[in-house]
């Protein structure tokens, strides 16, 4: 079976005076079943980023005593 998965790809495009720059696009795949379970296994077990660590901080001071 196939799965469709959402990902981001860095693409290099030419801005301005045809200056090189790499930018994330994000792009639809088709993957099978081996490869989306090892994909959300990563998901589920990434660390937290420090947006969400400044989150969780915030809130667990505000309310934990």
């Amino acid at each position: 079976m196939k799965y469709k998965v959402k990902v981001q790809v860095p693409v290099e495009k030419i801005g301005l005076f045809g200056i090189k720059k790499t930018i994330m696009e994000e792009r639809t795949i088709e993957v099978d079943r081996k490869t989306y379970q090892k994909i959300q296994k990563a998901i589920k077990n990434r660390s937290y980023s420090i947006e969400e660590m400044m989150l969780y901080d915030a809130i667990f001071d505000e309310w934990g005593g």
